[in-house]
C-alpha cells in the first residue's frame, strides 16, 4: 500500500459545508433523540449509584461539558472519564449497578469498544450512542445501543458530530433526570438549539475573519475555559491540532495561573471561554493580567457582558445570550470556524496526513489497536 492511498486529499471546503449544517442536522436529530433517550430509560431504569461518560477526543469533551449537567439532573456523582483510564484502571473501584455511557460516532474506536465489553464483564450497566449502527461499537452487545443519524461528509475533522453527541447527553440527562421539571426545562432550551446555532454563526464569522490575521504559524496558542467550557477549551485545541498543526496548549482558567503563567508571553496568542456565569468574575481578572503580560486575546463571551473585557482584549466574540447548559455548543463554534479559516491562512492537512509518517500511522493507533481484556 502507498503513502498517497493513505493520505486522503484535505479539502477545507468540506469542512465548512460541515459547520455550515449544524443547525440543520441539530433541528432534524433532535426529536429523534429525545424519543430514544426516553426509550433508553424505558429499557434500563434511571436509578444508579454512579453514571460514567466514556469517550476518547471530541467524545470524551462532550461528557465532560454536560457532566455537571449530568449530575445536577440524576443527583448521583458522574464522571466524564477517558475510555482507556475507564477500560483499564476506574472500572475496578466502579460501584455495582453502575451506568456506563460510550460514545463514538464512528463506534470504530477501539478503546471505547472496549470500555463497552469490560463494564459488561464486570456487570455494569452500558449504554452505546454512535452515528453508525453497523460498526464494531454499534454491534458491540450491550444493554442499550442508541444510534444518531450523522451523515459524515467524508474525510474531515468532527465539528457539527460534536454539536450532536452533546445534543445527545442533554437529552440523555434529561431522560435520566429525577426532577421531571428540570427536564422539561432543559429540553426547552435543546428546541432553541438550531435557532440559536443559527445566529451564533452569524456573529461568529465576521469577527473570525479578522482574527485569523493575528496568527502564524510560529503562534504558540493558550485556550482557557472553566466548568463546562474547560471541554470547549480542549475541543479548541484539538481542532487547531488538526487542521492547521498549531502547537496549542488548553487550560483551566484559574489552573493557567498556576502553570502556564510562567512561560506566557506577547508572542502568544490567547482565547478565553467566559461566559456570563459564576466563573466571570475570575475571567475578567484572568483577562487583565493577560493584558499586562502583552498577549494577544481574544474573548468567547456573552454579549450582555462583552464591555467588561473591552480593555482587556483584542478581539470579542459577543455570544447570543445562553443557559450555561447549551454553552458549550455554542461556545465551540469560534473554534470551528478558525480552524478553517487558519488552514486557508496558515496551510496545513487533516491530522498532519501531508507528511508520510503521519499518514502512515494515523488511523492504524486508534481503529486498529489490541483491545485488552483481563
Amino acid at each position: 500500500m502507498t503513502i498517497e492511498s493513505l493520505s486522503p486529499a484535505t479539502d477545507l471546503e468540506l469542512l465548512r459545508t460541515d459547520i455550515d449544517r449544524q443547525a440543520d442536522l441539530l433541528a432534524d436529530n433532535i426529536p429523534t433523540l429525545r424519543a430514544d433517550a426516553r426509550r433508553a430509560t424505558t429499557a434500563i431504569g434511571s436509578a444508579f449509584p454512579r453514571i460514567y461518560l466514556v469517550g476518547c477526543g471530541d467524545s470524551l469533551n462532550a461528557g465532560m461539558a454536560t457532566q455537571l449537567l449530568w449530575e445536577r439532573l440524576t443527583g448521583v456523582p458522574v464522571e466524564a472519564i477517558a475510555a482507556m483510564t475507564f477500560s483499564r484502571y476506574a472500572v475496578e473501584t466502579a460501584p455495582p449497578g453502575s451506568l456506563v455511557v460510550t460514545l463514538s460516532q464512528s463506534g470504530t474506536v477501539q478503546r471505547v469498544v472496549e470500555a463497552v465489553r469490560v463494564a459488561r464483564q464486570r456487570g455494569l450497566t452500558t449504554l452505546v450512542l454512535t452515528g453508525k449502527p453497523g460498526s464494531p461499537l454499534g454491534q458491540e452487545p450491550a444493554d442499550v445501543t442508541m444510534p444518531f443519524a450523522f451523515p459524515k461528509l467524508g474525510f474531515v475533522p468532527g465539528t457539527t458530530s460534536y454539536a450532536v453527541a452533546l445534543a445527545a447527553n442533554l437529552e440523555l440527562a434529561a431522560a435520566f433526570s429525577r426532577d421531571e421539571h428540570a427536564a422539561d426545562a432543559v429540553r426547552d432550551e435543546v428546541d432553541g438549539l438550531p435557532d440559536l446555532i443559527a445566529a451564533s454563526r452569524s456573529v461568529v464569522w465576521p469577527i473570525a475573519e479578522r482574527h485569523v490575521a493575528a496568527f502564524e504559524k510560529s503562534s504558540s496558542v493558550l485556550v482557557l475555559g472553566s466548568g463546562p467550557n474547560l471541554a470547549t477549551a480542549c475541543f479548541t485545541a484539538r481542532k487547531f491540532f488538526e487542521v492547521p498543526q498549531l502547537l496549542t496548549i488548553a487550560q483551566e482558567t484559574e489552573e493557567y495561573a498556576h502553570d502556564e503563567f510562567s512561560i506566557v508571553d506577547e508572542a502568544f496568542r490567547v482565547l478565553l471561554y467566559a461566559p456570563a456565569d459564576r466563573g466571570l468574575g475570575r475571567s475578567i481578572e484572568i483577562a487583565n493580567r493577560l493584558r499586562q503580560l502583552g498577549t494577544h486575546l481574544a474573548v468567547i463571551t456573552d454579549v450582555s457582558v462583552q464591555d467588561a473585557f473591552s480593555a482587556s482584549a483584542d478581539v470579542v466574540y459577543p455570544m447570543p445570550s445562553v443557559c450555561a447548559d447549551l454553552a458549550p455548543i455554542t461556545y465551540a463554534l469560534p473554534s470551528q470556524v478558525l480552524a478553517y479559516l487558519l488552514g486557508k491562512h496558515l496551510g496545513g492537512s487533516y491530522y498532519h496526513i501531508s507528511e508520510p509518517m503521519h499518514a502512515l500511522i494515523g488511523d492504524d493507533q486508534i481503529y486498529e489497536s489490541a483491545i485488552s481484556i483481563e
